[in-house]
Parts: C-alpha cells; structure tokens; sequence
C-alpha cells in the first residue's frame, strides 16, 4: 500500500511541476537583460487578474510573492497529502483523493488569505472615505473652499486608511488636477465599487467647474444614509443569529417541563406502546 501512494505521490508531484512549467511558457512575460535568478523565474510565473490585483494591493502582497505563496501551497499540499494517504487511507481510491484534495487545499489556501485581508481593508477604506465625505461637507457647509476641505478632511486620520487617501488627494493637487480625480484613481485602484455613485458626482461637478459644493454636500447625505442603513440591516441579522437560538433553546426547555405533567395525566398514553 505506501509502494502505491509514494508512486501516486510522485506522479502528482511531476503533474503539478508539468502544469507549473507549461503555465509559466505559455503565459505573455517580459526578459529583461539583467536581473537576479529568483527574480526572473517568478517573472515566468503567469500574473494574477486585475481584481486579484487589487485584493493583492489592499492585502500588501506584491504579485510575485503571491505567485510563490501558491506554488508553495501547492507543493505542501503534494507533500501532506501524500503523508496523510500513507497513514490514515487503506484503498487507492482513497489515497487519491485524500491528495487531491489536500493539494487543492493547500493551492487555495493563500488566495483565500489574500481575499479575507482585502476584505477588511477594503470595508475600513470604504468606512474611511464615507467619514472623510461628512468631515469635508462640514468644512464646505461651514465656507471653506470644497477642493480645501477635502484635502484638509482627509488629513485628520492617523490610520492607514487616512494616509492612503490623503495621498491619492495630495498627488492630484501637486498635478494641478482636481481632487475628485484622486478619489477616483482610490476607488478604481481599491475596487471600491459601493462608492462610485459618489465619485462620478464629484468628477461631474469637477469637470463643470461649478455645484462642487453641492455634489459634496449631496454627496455626504447620500453616503450618511446608505451607511445607516448597512448598520441597520448588520444589527438585524446579528439579532436573527441571537434571537434563532435563543427561541430554539426556549422551545426545548418548555417541551422537557411539559412533556412529564402531560404524559402523567394521559396516564402514560404517549409513552406504551398500542
């Protein structure tokens, strides 16, 4: 039996490093003339897609070290996989899918990290970009200039969220471009998608040079209510998650206090059999 799983074994291995080759020519790549070894074999290795992309961003992951993540998830994968069908299956069959479920496993495994961290800082830049909206509609109800206040609103945070955003806005100011271009180039970069109805008013008032206050102020209402009701709808179904049990829970304890005061006064119908 280990005779058959090291072969199997073996043979995933080569078919993963087979694949891994085949991938890595037929993928588009660029040679440059002069660089280190490492350096030019994760180059051969295909690039992740541009949604990927941008998870890859959020999470600070640059796309070679991803690319090496997976082909170690995957080669650790072959490796428990194989020592796992050695121990614990008895049948080919088994061992099989013992090792290709492992390898999926561990080939997986580092995109869902990828995706799980892109998640959390895409929802804290998004919760960043609605604040930052209210803080600079106050600045503008209050008269200072709308390209003022946003740069001025976006510089109030110390997180990285704050710094990120500033330096989108501030980038676009040293370019002589409005700021609303810079939050743009934030949420196409980021993939921020919950707020591009907010942005495309910013660009549109931008480009007409005119009603730039009114698009921030119209703006940080539209945002403000849309985030009210993103907690409203999050407490109503931490409420079902509580409230499901708990009713679960109330209905057992009422049948164990009932069911004996019934059964006695049936006179043990329910319980003798007919």
């Amino acid at each position: 039996m280990s005779t058959t799983v090291l072969v199997l074994a073996a043979a995933g291995v080569f078919t993963a490093g087979a694949a891994l080759a085949v991938t890595a020519v037929a993928a588009p790549r660029e040679r440059p003339a002069r660089r280190g070894t490492a350096e030019a074999m994760l180059g051969l290795l295909p690039q992740p897609r541009q949604s990927r992309r941008a998870d890859l961003r959020l999470a600070g992951v640059t796309p070679h070290a991803y690319a090496a993540q997976r082909a170690a998830g995957l080669a650790g994968g072959l490796a428990v996989g194989a020592v796992a069908a050695a121990l614990w299956t008895h049948t080919p069959v088994a061992a099989v899918l013992t090792v290709a479920l492992v390898t999926v496993a561990g080939w997986q495994l580092p995109a869902q990290s990828v995706r799980d961290a892109a998640r959390r800082a895409r929802a804290e830049l998004d919760q960043v970009v609605r604040l930052w909206i209210v803080l600079a509609a106050q600045q503008v109800s209050a008269g200072t200039d709308p390209e003022t206040a946003m740069l001025s609103a976006a510089g109030v945070g110390r997180r990285a969220g704050w710094k990120l955003l500033h330096q989108h806005l501030q980038r676009a100011q040293n370019e002589r471009r409005p700021a609303a271009e810079g939050l743009a180039e934030l949420v196409e970069r980021y993939s921020l998608t919950s707020l591009t109805a907010a942005v495309g008013a910013f660009e549109l008032a931008a480009r007409r040079g005119t009603r730039m206050a009114d698009a921030v102020l119209a703006a940080a209402d539209n945002l403000w209510r849309d985030t009210l009701g993103r907690e409203r709808e999050a407490a109503e179904r931490r409420n079902q998650i509580i409230v499901l049990p708990a009713t679960a829970v109330a209905l057992a304890l009422a049948a164990i206090l009932i069911y004996p005061p019934f059964v006695s006064l049936t006179g043990g119908i329910i319980t003798q059999a007919p």
